[in-house]
């Protein structure tokens, strides 16, 4: 990621979101609260500097802008909000999912309960409008205000449709591919869509060039889903900081998962609902669910699909013709986000 972008970007990113935060001053344990989520700060409440996430979403709101106009600070308070739905988005999510820990650090709720942590997700969510009206202040038309808040609160309702479907998938052995893959639409790309989405509307008039920049997000963000099924299924703990498995050991229904209950034999069946009826499964469960996986080639089909995801992303991308050194800033931050293994 360091050096996919630009660190100056960043920077200018975190400083957007500073100023938000810091515009409440009380109860300022509840603005701490998100902090903490951001990374800013210690289980103690005291400033800190750690890793803070990839960031990525509102990078690319950020490049998409500069590569039509040249410039960044005018989508900065687009770009903040989008990092700011991102982030109560997973506030909720730890919550739901009972996800102790986040970026190797325990999460809001399991520190400070259930109801403060939705209270700080909650808040978080309305930052992020408040962050988008900061674009007035950029002298950006009010019917483009209008229209960029419209797309950010829709993406948050397609969100919230998303986390339903990926629940409750959990309780059903019948998922589709199909299923899995718009599920993976609403909870994952449609947000990297927007992003990328906003940093062209604010930058253009031009339908033709948001238009393929919409499928550039939406392709783009499913390659990603796709490349953390596969992260989460095949990659070391080293480069995760989970264990090998971990999706199959919460009993996720990925695509690779998905793929493998769709082409076993009725005996291998058998085997795997017998695993997955189990309230936990063991490490000679999860090994035996990859090994079956591997058999299938469930890991070949996950890269193929990322792949032709991909392509698509890319294929819209250079149908805007941008100039070269702004196409090669997206396209190293692509380059990051399907090839990475964490």
């Amino acid at each position: 990621m360091v050096e996919a972008v630009d660190n100056s970007l960043m920077e200018l990113l975190e400083k957007e979101i500073i100023e938000i935060l810091d515009a409440r001053t009380s109860p300022k344990t509840l603005y701490d609260y998100m902090r903490y989520h951001l990374g800013w700060m210690d289980e103690n409440l005291k400033p800190i500097d750690l890793y803070r996430g990839k960031r990525f979403r509102p990078i690319l709101c950020l490049l998409v802008y500069y590569s039509l106009s040249g410039v960044y600070d005018k989508a900065l308070p687009a770009a903040a909000a989008i990092e700011l739905i991102h982030n109560f988005s997973l506030i909720h999510d730890d919550i739901e999912d009972r996800d102790e820990e986040r970026r190797h650090r325990p999460t809001v709720w399991k520190i400070w309960g259930d109801a403060q942590a939705i209270n700080a997700g909650d808040g978080m969510h309305v930052l992020a409008n408040l962050a988008a009206l900061r674009l007035r202040d950029m002298i950006v038309t009010d019917s483009k205000v209008l229209e960029i808040l419209g797309i950010l609160n829709e993406t948050v309702m397609v969100l919230c449709e998303g986390q339903y479907l990926d629940i409750s998938f959990e309780t059903r052995r019948d998922v589709t591919s199909a299923e899995y893959l718009d599920m993976i639409y609403r909870k994952t790309a449609a947000l990297i869509e927007s992003a990328v989405i906003s940093g062209a509307i604010l930058a253009t008039e031009d339908k033709a060039v948001i238009e393929d920049f919409r499928i550039f997000g939406r392709d783009l963000g499913m390659a990603f889903q796709i490349r953390d099924d596969i992260i989460g299924t095949w990659c070391d703990t080293e480069s995760t900081g989970k264990p090998q498995g971990s999706d199959i050991e919460n009993k996720k229904k990925t695509l690779p998962v998905i793929y493998t209950f769709e082409n076993c034999s009725q005996d291998e069946r058998s085997k795997l609902d017998e695993i997955y009826d189990k309230a936990a499964l063991s490490r000679a469960d999860v090994d035996y669910v990859i090994r079956l996986m591997d058999s299938k080639s469930a890991y070949d089909y996950a890269v193929k699909t990322a792949a032709s995801y991909e392509k698509n992303a890319l294929a819209a991308l250079k149908r805007i013709n941008l100039a070269s050194e702004a196409e090669e800033k997206i396209l190293a931050l692509t380059d990051f986000l399907i090839k990475r293994d964490y």
